[in-house]
Parts: structure tokens; C-alpha cells; sequence
């Protein structure tokens, strides 16, 4: 039997320790920082336009389909579903490449521990933020301090 506290108390850790990483990206960029909201359909709900999320539906399957984040010169996105106890982030993999690519997600539900699941789990539906900052900020932050 599972313990759900420990796996919600996990979560949350992780929820905590991302919130923090933006609240110091925030402090250290500040106005390179971008926002936006998400519907769990890739809609967007409100936030910054320079943030456009594609969704990549699976030709076979409707309850399957994939999100990414066009690229804005010089961002890296951080995406996270608003409701993080019940995500689990699959990443993708494009066709003709040996290796899976961040760039492309979907969420699904968790597996009980010891299920055995066959055949493509379907995405979960869960809306997102995703937050966008430049690295280069970052490190020119790090590089004054040192």
C-alpha cells in the first residue's frame, strides 16, 4: 500500500523548491522575466503574448497529445501544471532522434506503485503556467558577484 502523504509531501517539496528558483530568477532578471497561463487544451488564459504554446495532437489517439513552447530568442521556459500532486510530466521524443527532447511535454496521472499499464496512458487535463527568463541574465548576475 501506498502512503499518499509521503507522495503529496514530495510534491509539494518540489512545488516549493520551483517556486523559490523563480522568486530568485525574478530577483536576479527581474523585468526579463514573462508569463502566461494556460487552459489544459494549450489555450491562453492570460499573460504574456511572447509566450506561444503548440500542442501537437496524436494522429490516433485524441486523449493523447503533446504541448511546446515556440522558441523566443534567448528565453528557457519552465513549465509547470497549476495542480502538481496529480501531474506526472512525460517529455517526447522527435521523430529521427535517438534521444527525447525537453522541449516537447504532456502530463498524465500517476501509476498506483506495481500497476501494470498497457498501451499509451491518456493526458491528464490540467492547466499550466509557463515562465520564461533569460540565462544569459543569470549568469551576467553571477558574473558581477564574483
Amino acid at each position: 500500500m501506498t502512503e499518499p502523504f509521503s507522495t503529496a509531501s514530495g510534491a509539494i517539496s518540489t512545488v516549493q523548491g520551483l517556486w523559490q528558483f523563480l522568486g530568485f530568477i525574478r530577483t536576479v532578471v527581474d523585468s526579463g522575466v514573462i508569463a502566461a497561463y494556460f487552459g489544459w487544451d494549450g489555450t491562453r488564459l492570460e499573460g504574456s503574448e511572447k509566450i506561444v504554446v503548440e500542442r501537437i495532437n496524436d494522429s490516433s489517439n485524441s486523449a493523447i497529445w503533446w504541448y511546446f513552447v515556440k522558441e523566443e530568442l534567448d528565453y528557457v521556459y519552465v513549465r509547470y501544471p497549476v495542480v502538481e500532486s496529480c501531474a506526472h510530466e512525460l517529455v517526447g521524443q522527435e521523430m529521427n532522434h535517438s534521444n527525447p527532447n525537453a522541449r516537447y511535454w504532456r502530463w498524465v496521472a500517476p501509476v498506483e506503485p506495481g500497476a501494470i499499464v498497457g498501451g499509451d496512458r491518456h493526458n491528464l487535463e490540467v492547466n499550466f503556467v509557463v515562465v520564461g527568463y533569460r540565462p544569459k541574465a543569470l549568469v551576467a548576475h553571477f558574473r558581477i558577484a564574483t
